[in-house]
């Protein structure tokens, strides 16, 4: 028994070696000198003998700041050109045999935070590097790290810092030791990665276990009570999602928090801002979709050339995933179908596959909402058990390897013995999407039986998009569903039936990618936000005139971030609101404010207590509105207004993130949002009730959610 287990251990070392030998090892040794934002690097470059063999030169690139003090002599290096403003590109030329190249280099790395109209749209500010007193961000993007064209690397990184200071990087820490004055922390991560990351900051560590992972957390400010939630927390997600897809792919997971706000996963940690760490929802919505991404993105990697798969895929697997199990799935894909109707449209739409990341809200509906369709509708079209072990497989082959929409297409159609090209290419490749119409339904009776007719027509300017739709059929105490095949742009459907219907909905869970309706979805901030032109009246008479311009002017260059208008103009410049494009009503002394009292027009919707929310919001508070415009337009009109001027500012950045809201009150200079909420949906077109006795049809069946992929527990 000894001697079989020591064969076979041995037999995973040399496999592990021979796998570890088809990729570049960085082995890097970093000096940080925090008060002079500067770094220095020694970096011993491992090639596999194939790279050197089959390369006469090698390139790397590196960023323009860093200046190369020396090389070792058995390679020679030559600058080529810079590549852009901020990257120079340099090649190498072996002079003897050599698999290992040395490199020392230093320079000063504090690329600013942005922050103008792109970021605000995108919701966080970014930078590509930033060595500073609050901490250091160093990733691929900053090109710290020689890159080479190889796509994949592993290493050891061992850091020199202030003895406060501590540092988190992928794989695993194998050393923390203090000498003197400074800190000495050591990363060995022996997987292949995408790029090398590095970021430190004081911050107080906390520390557990799950199994054979452990699960850290880094604060900025102490706080043993946050650090044991999160921890906790992904103990429960890493145990579902280990379950659903399989091992862990690393040692650790680790909780940091960043110094400014941001929502980023990377391989075994996550940074997330100092803010956002804080909302007591992020951990069941954004957090899990971090820890996931260890799966998709940071482990199998992304082909991004050929589109980014993973965002859609994480976001179906984690955000949608949880409000299904909350049975809040088809609330969500809702949302997500509005999000791309509002904001999408032919100036800026554009295939899934040339997504590569999130800039703006057009960007986010397509690469995030309608690839996350995409996901339901493959997973609707197999069913769960085929497509959990679709992903289950495409996870094992390609852990630690780059993949593109490709092999999963490659996947699914290997476990399934279809050939899903055509599949894929319909929703990957294209742009637009479908738009439904119902029209002739009728119901006759003959011989005790009911036949129910009606017509589904695509009525988008785009071609046909072949479709599998379900269709709803209530009666009494029951509902049945059936899924219709639409392969033409107009399909007659007939039913029959023992009992008489009372009630057709078509796709009523919105399990079909396409765009709603207007009176499919309620009225939301989105439909404002969306809008390719708007008016933002500002009160003429009303002391925060000045902070409520501040407001219109950061939201007019957020929307021609976008590609957008945002006209700002005063109430006594008009005698009526504009009747095309969205219209902002800003500030309760606006002339137009009277127009919009939604406590009384939607006082039977409320609760008594809301209703003395809002009251309580009106004498000192803020209250923000969307509702339809009543001149019956098709467009929205908003409301946002306060008595608070401190308030501003923080509404001007909360409220593009609220954008599923039809209602919203906040209090206080942060503001607080203390009420939320939507109005009911107009009344769907792809709804039909009949009549009984000349009375519209009561029925008290319920359509069940549908049963989430995996449970959390």
């Amino acid at each position: 028994m000894k001697n079989k287990t020591f064969f076979f251990t041995f037999l995973f070392v040399i496999l592990s070696f021979l796998g570890f030998s088809q990729h570049i090892h960085h082995n890097l040794d970093v000096k940080l000198n925090i008060q002079e934002q500067f770094v220095s690097v020694k970096d011993s470059i491992s090639f596999p003998e194939n790279f050197i063999q089959n390369s006469d030169t090698i390139f790397f690139d590196l960023n323009k700041n860093l200046k190369i003090n020396s090389v070792n002599h058995e390679f020679r290096l030559i600058k080529i050109a810079e590549k852009n403003t901020k990257i120079r590109r340099y090649a190498v030329l072996p002079a003897q045999a050599s698999t290992v190249l040395v490199l020392k280099y230093s320079g000063r790395i504090a690329d600013s935070l942005q922050s103008g109209a792109a970021e605000y749209a995108r919701g966080f500010s970014e930078t590509d590097g930033i060595i500073s007193q609050k901490g250091v961000y160093l990733a691929g993007s900053t090109y710290w790290v020689p890159t080479f064209d190889s796509p994949l690397v592993s290493f050891t990184l061992t850091t020199h810092l202030p003895k406060d200071w501590l540092v988190v990087s992928q794989g695993k820490r194998t050393l923390n030791t203090v000498s003197d004055s400074m800190r000495t922390i050591q990363y060995d991560c022996i997987h292949p990665q995408d790029q090398v990351y590095l970021t430190a900051a004081r911050w107080s560590e906390y520390n557990t276990q799950s199994g054979k992972v452990s699960i850290q957390a880094f604060l900025r400010t102490p706080d043993k009570m946050l650090a044991q939630r999160y921890m906790n927390m992904t103990s429960v997600y890493m145990k579902m999602y280990v379950k659903l897809l399989g091992d862990y792919p690393y040692q650790k997971f680790a909780l940091v928090e960043n110094f400014w706000e941001t929502g980023y996963g990377m391989p075994s940690f996550t940074l997330l801002g100092p803010k956002i760490i804080r909302f007591p929802f992020i951990l069941y919505s954004s957090y899990p979709h971090e820890l996931l991404h260890n799966w998709w993105g940071n482990s199998v990697y992304v082909a991004m050339e050929k589109g980014n798969w993973c965002e859609g895929l994480t976001a179906y697997m984690a955000d949608h995933m949880l409000k299904e199990q909350r049975g809040q799935g088809a609330e969500y894909r809702r949302n997500t179908l509005q999000k791309f109707t509002d904001f999408v449209n032919t100036k800026n739409d554009f295939p899934v596959v040339d997504f590569r990341e999130r800039h703006n809200a057009a960007e986010e509906a397509i690469g995030y909402g309608k690839s996350l369709m995409f996901q339901h509708m493959l997973r609707q079209r197999f069913g769960d058990a085929v497509y959990i072990k679709a992903y289950r497989r495409f996870y094992k082959n390609f852990r630690f390897k780059v993949a593109s929409f490709d092999d999963i297409r490659k996947t699914f159609e290997q476990v399934t013995g279809e050939n899903l090209k055509p599949f894929f290419d319909e929703w990957l490749t294209r742009k637009g999407a479908p738009q439904l119409s119902l029209s002739d339904v009728k119901l006759k009776k003959q011989h005790k039986k009911y036949t129910l007719s009606f017509t589904l027509s695509q009525v988008q300017k785009e071609n046909l998009f072949p479709l599998q739709i379900p269709a709803a059929v209530y009666f009494e105490d029951t509902v049945i569903l059936k899924k219709l095949n639409m392969g033409q742009r107009q399909i007659t459907t007939a039913m029959t039936f023992g009992h008489a219907p009372l009630k057709l909905e078509i796709d009523p869970q919105f399990d079909v990618f396409r765009r709603l309706d207007k009176g499919e979805a309620p009225p939301s901030l989105t439909q404002l936000f969306g809008a390719t032109g708007g008016t933002m009246v500002l009160p003429s008479h009303s002391s925060l005139l000045k902070t409520y311009r501040q407001l219109a002017e950061t939201w007019k260059k957020m929307q021609e971030a976008q590609g957008k208008t945002l006209k700002i103009v005063s109430d006594k410049d008009l005698e009526q609101l504009p009747a095309k494009g969205a219209v902002w009503i800003v500030g309760f002394e606006n002339k137009f404010a009277p127009q919009f009292n939604v406590e009384k027009d939607y006082a039977s919707f409320f609760t008594a207590k809301q209703l003395k929310t809002m009251k309580m919001l009106r004498e000192k508070g803020s209250l923000v509105f969307a509702v339809p415009n009543p001149a019956k337009t098709g467009q929205t009109i908003g409301f946002v207004a306060t008595t608070i001027k401190e308030a501003v500012p923080g509404l001007a950045r909360l409220l593009p993130h609220y954008g599923k809201y039809s209602y919203l009150g906040f209090e206080g200079q942060r503001p607080n949002n203390v009420l939320k909420g939507t109005f009911p949906p107009l009344h769907s077109p792809l709804h039909f009730k009949f009549s009984v006795s000349g009375n519209p049809a009561v029925t008290s069946a319920i359509l069940k959610p549908e049963n989430p992929l995996i449970t959390l527990r």
